[in-house]
């Protein structure tokens, strides 16, 4: 059985061995440039890792009649097409609970930094100044803490927020327009911890991005497409919200240059931007490996495949 790995997948040498003696491991270290350059590299394979840097399409999914089953090392599925695998019976195996300790971790870091002012008391340190000017910032004890999603990371960041003494208040799929709203017009931070899909692609918008106080704090470590990134630079260069603490953007890059919205977004003096790194921890790289055996073992033990 051969399983190919399309794009760069960091593991610990021990988990890669535990793969090689599952099934026949083609790696790649780069994303593919092209759909022809993924049916290439798929044109044997009965599966595949794959991470959020290469999408699989409809078109390409239906270029593989041989795939059997879709390892995706992570959380968001919103890279893969679920209608065309679920039509051509591939399953779908994500890792949703390996980096919730590790982003939850980070998206608390996000919160003290952005609301203490860190990064800039850092920069102009750095640059030479000595400013104890326009330095003050906000506790988070007693702040009253949103959270959009409730899955296993939003409930980890709920459980170390409330050590905090922050207020906690959440919204779910269930969450009405309305309601959500007003939890939005409430929040003196609002984190978001939902996945991208049709529904929630940007589910903050310039309408809602403007019911937010002018002291507020907008984290997201979810996906970026759940925001309006054009509405929300806009509102961060007006300072109608206090500031962004953002790890993932729309259109992120593999590597190299970010596009111009990212760069826009990162070089306000009221953003703290990173490159997608919230799940990156050697614990979460651990458990990832961990689970990705788990799944592959999973499916192996199907009668149907067992015989393969």
């Amino acid at each position: 059985m051969q399983l190919v790995v399309l794009d760069y997948l960091e593991l610990f040498d021990a988990d890669w061995q535990r793969l090689q003696e599952l099934a026949t491991v083609v790696a790649y270290n780069h994303a593919p440039q092209n759909e022809a350059e993924i049916l290439s590299r798929l044109a044997n394979a009965d599966g595949v890792v794959v991470t959020a840097a290469t999408p699989l399409g409809a078109n390409v999914i239906r270029g593989l009649p041989q795939l059997r089953f879709i390892l995706i090392p992570g959380v968001g599925t919103d890279h893969v097409d679920l209608e065309a695998t679920q039509a051509q019976g591939i399953q779908v195996y994500n890792c949703p609970t390996y980096g919730a300790n590790a982003v939850a971790e980070f998206t608390l870091g996000l919160m003290f930094a952005i609301a203490r002012r860190l990064t800039y008391a850092h920069h102009t340190l750095q640059s030479g100044h000595w400013l104890t000017q326009n330095m003050q910032g906000t506790e988070l004890s007693g702040q009253h803490l949103v959270l959009i999603g409730t899955g296993h990371i939003g409930q980890v960041v709920a459980q170390k927020a409330i050590a905090l003494g922050m207020q906690i208040s959440t919204a779910t799929s269930q969450t009405s327009p309305d309601q959500l709203d007003q939890l939005i017009a409430a929040a003196d931070i609002l984190s978001l911890h939902l996945p991208l899909n049709q529904t929630t692609h940007h589910l903050l918008d310039a309408r809602r991005l403007a019911l937010m106080k002018p002291n507020a704090y907008l984290i997201n470590t979810a996906r970026g497409g759940v925001v309006d990134s054009v509405a929300l630079l806009a509102s961060l260069q007006a300072k109608r919200i206090a500031g962004a603490a953002l790890d993932v953007f729309e259109s992120e890059p593999m590597a190299g240059q970010p596009n111009d919205t990212i760069l826009a977004l990162a070089q306000q003096d009221n953003v703290i931007a990173t490159p997608h790194m919230a799940y990156n921890t050697d614990t979460a790289i651990h458990r990832l490996g961990q689970e990705l055996i788990e799944k592959l073992e999973s499916w192996l033990r199907q009668p149907s495949n067992r015989a393969r």
